[in-house]
């Protein structure tokens, strides 16, 4: 085994200083695929010194993360860090992405006096651009016409994040908290915990991806993170958005899930906070019916759900893709009379 220098890491996901080589390896592996752009003789106007490091994840030297300075004026404090990630073809779609560009954010904020990063992205690359909002970055605006592909100019995506982003609010210092009990507390999010959330708390449940236009379309969905009372350490969050089965309010639900970080599962946190969640619907808005659905396999969660009060109503066949297979949903369902 090729032995490598650990930079930064998070789980089995370790980011390594590259020996030759592995750069020849990356270089030979690595490619733009469908988003590459044109080769072009002329000489570049512009060269940026570009730092590369490693992404290994289970032993496995998998693809590279890299940046370099770019600057918005003649001062440091304009300086920001433009980021970019390249995986071999085998490691697309695992997520892999998300998480490497993750924890390259927090290594740059962690270790450079630089506090905005950036990255830009084909505005036709959804994975990109999905892996980019998952690793906390928020889309900013489209540049026109950026990158010369099959002959063509074609617009990207520009994504931003700040230091300021990930700066969280001390143990109860201002936290607006909506619901708490048996150590447990729901509060309004502060920057940076959603996107932890999002990047952390997946699990082995997560959904494959799709790139294909939805048919339906997005429900806007609401966000309470769970957070630990006594430590103020996250735990987690939980969501909710709204469904119709009849067009009238009287015939509306709320649908509501959650997700945990690793590190708070297996301890009755997801009962508490699916109960607490519940009882803040009920009491804060007129609608009569909450449910919930969760994998068929996903045992803890629907034990979660019933210790909460929900009910179980039965089973929705094939409902979601993961894992290249339809799997099928078990579905609950509380009302208000059932309090």
């Amino acid at each position: 085994m090729t032995r490598r220098d650990g930079v930064a890491e998070s789980g089995d996901l370790v980011l390594v200083e590259l020996t030759a080589e592995d750069k020849d390896q990356l270089d030979a592996e690595e490619d733009g695929g469908a988003y590459d752009v044109d080769e072009d003789a002329r000489p570049p106007a512009y060269v940026p010194a570009v730092r590369r490091l490693g992404v290994v994840a289970g032993d496995e030297l998998v693809g590279s993360v890299s940046w370099h300075a770019t600057g918005y004026g003649r001062t440091f404090g304009c300086t920001a860090w433009n980021i970019g990630i390249g995986l071999v073809p085998a490691a697309r779609g695992r997520g892999l992405g998300a998480l490497a560009l993750r924890v390259l954010v927090q290594y740059l904020i962690a270790t450079t006096e630089v506090d905005r990063i950036e990255a830009e992205t084909d505005v036709e690359n959804v994975p990109a651009q999905r892996a980019l909002t998952r690793a906390g970055l928020r889309p900013e605006g489209v540049v026109r016409g950026a990158h010369v592909r099959g002959g063509a100019r074609h617009d990207m995506v520009s994504f931003g994040l700040l230091r300021s982003d990930l700066v969280r609010a001390e143990p109860g210092a201002g936290r607006v908290i909506v619901a708490e009990r048996d150590g447990v507390a729901l509060v309004r999010p502060v920057e940076g915990e959603r996107e932890k959330f999002y990047v952390e708390a997946a699990g082995d449940f997560e959904i494959d991806q799709d790139d294909r236009p939805r048919v339906a379309a997005a429900s806007r969905s609401s966000l309470l993170t769970v957070l630990d009372t006594e430590s103020g350490a996250l735990l987690g969050g939980v969501t909710w958005h709204a469904v119709d089965y009849g067009g009238t309010l009287g015939c509306s639900a709320w649908n509501i899930g959650i997700g945990l970080l690793p590190s708070a599962r297996g301890r009755g946190v997801g009962t508490v906070a699916q109960r607490l969640l519940a009882e803040h619907l009920f009491a804060t808005t007129e609608i009569d019916r909450i449910e919930a659905g969760t994998d068929i396999e996903n045992v803890a969660e629907q034990r979660a759900l019933e210790r909460a009060g929900f009910r179980r109503e039965g089973v929705l066949r094939g409902t979601q893709l993961r894992g290249g297979e339809r799997h099928d949903l078990v579905h609950y369902g509380m009302l208000r009379t059932d309090q």
